[in-house]
């Protein structure tokens, strides 16, 4: 802050990340939904990383993988992360 002013820099996209954890177990077995989430929401997927059948149970509380979207509509974002969330599921064994 200069001269007792903050002028932030107009927003251009909002941005949200679904975390994917699976459930008991101590290894992926697999990934259901990660297509159904590639044709519906390819365009606003930024980046995602999807968990691999025999990787091991996180640690954190991050999970095994995340799927980030990006848009410039608030709204947008906020179906698409709810959609992920319906869509992928992790199993584990």
């Amino acid at each position: 802050m200069v001269h007792e002013r903050f002028e932030p820099p107009a927003r251009n996209w909002s941005v949200g990340a679904v975390y994917l954890r699976g459930q008991g177990g101590s290894r992926v077995n697999r990934v259901h939904g990660v297509e159904d989430v590639q044709k519906e929401l390819g365009e606003l997927v930024m980046q995602a990383r999807i968990p691999r059948p025999g990787q091991p149970k996180s640690e954190t509380y991050e999970g095994e993988g995340f799927v980030i979207v990006r848009h410039q509509d608030t709204a947008v974002v906020k179906q698409a992360l709810n959609r992920v969330l319906e869509l992928i599921r992790v199993e584990m064994a």
